[in-house]
């Protein structure tokens, strides 16, 4: 698949690339590298994303590429589109409209509980991130990657890892951070772009987070909530918050974490991060989301109180079934 995929990009002249919602890392440096490559190959490029790219990973090359406004491109005809990191066009914020032609649409993903909604599908849950990925198809496709796609991709491969810590990174990632530190990315510098300069907001925001922490009585679930109010209140938005979720996952005992992300038109974004085997891509998909074993989100449009009841009780059942009722109950 993955050389049928190369040899269509390869032939294509007019290509369409975008990504998730609330993009991350893998989402960015996946998006960036592909763009990089194909632009350094004369190939014309648009790289469109509906949410503002995070500003700690606005230092990555080729962010100037990204626009965020469809309406211009209206009548427009690509040959074909990369959807990546998306489990479905819903996460994508919408497939674009009737008055665009996409073309062939290719789709390359790492989770899951990708749905397969693209003409070409490379789905691979076993890769650490879809920067993995996209360096074999970039790789394959032969022609030099450069400083610059190099950092994009360890980039995106560094943040779905959790900085090479969770239990997705394997000895592919490895491999290719490797290769790539040797072609010249500098791990310090992205380490401290992404995760060392980080705005005062940031600060304020996760004062306002932590004092919502809750536990169940057992200490399996750890939850965190933030609020509209506090955006306002700390003059941010959701770029501001990657790995807040973190925090209730780093206690002692903590088996899931589950984060409450209060959204503007209502409902609550509700994400999930476990530990070892416990797999809450399972709890998600009961609420209609998805992702990973050890890091999924869904989107649930009920009361706070509600959500947080009907979610502890699919996530506890998620605890019992995983390591046992005795130590749920512990």
């Amino acid at each position: 698949m993955r050389a049928d995929i190369s040899g269509v990009i390869e032939r294509a002249q007019r290509i369409f690339l975008t990504t998730h919602l609330n993009p991350d890392g893998d989402a960015v440096g996946s998006l960036l590298a592909c763009s990089l490559y194909l632009r350094e190959r004369n190939s014309s490029v648009t790289v469109y994303m509906q949410d503002p790219v995070p500003k700690n990973f606005r230092f990555l090359p080729g962010v100037d590429m990204v626009v965020h406004d469809l309406a211009p491109l209206k009548g427009s005809r690509y040959d074909v589109s990369l959807v990546l990191d998306s489990t479905d066009w819903e996460r994508v914020g919408g497939r674009p409209g009737s008055d665009i032609d996409l073309g062939t649409i290719i789709n390359i993903d790492h989770h899951v509980s990708n749905r397969g909604f693209g003409d070409l599908n490379l789905v691979d849950p076993g890769a650490s991130a879809t920067a993995e990925i996209i360096f074999d198809i970039l790789s394959g496709m032969g022609g030099p990657v450069s400083k610059d796609i190099a950092t994009c991709i360890y980039s995106g491969i560094m943040s779905d890892t959790g900085c090479f810590t969770y239990s997705n990174t394997n000895t592919r990632a490895f491999e290719i951070s490797r290769i790539l530190v040797e072609r010249g990315v500098r791990p310090d510098m992205v380490a401290e772009q992404i995760h060392e300069s980080y705005p005062i907001a940031r600060l304020e925001m996760l004062r306002e987070a932590l004092s919502t922490l809750e536990f169940s009585n057992d200490m399996a679930i750890g939850v965190m909530t933030i609020s509209q109010e506090m955006f306002q209140k700390t003059h941010s938005g959701p770029d501001i918050i990657e790995g807040f979720i973190d925090y209730p996952r780093f206690v002692a005992g903590v088996k899931v974490a589950v984060l409450f992300r209060e959204l503007p038109e209502g409902g609550y974004k509700v994400s999930f991060r476990s530990r070892s085997n416990l797999d809450v891509s399972r709890v998600a998909a009961q609420f209609g989301g998805g992702g990973h074993t050890n890091a999924s989100g869904c989107t649930v449009h009920m009361p706070l109180d509600q959500a947080k009841e009907r979610v502890f009780d699919v996530v506890r059942g998620a605890v019992m079934d995983s390591i046992g009722e005795g130590v749920a109950n512990a």
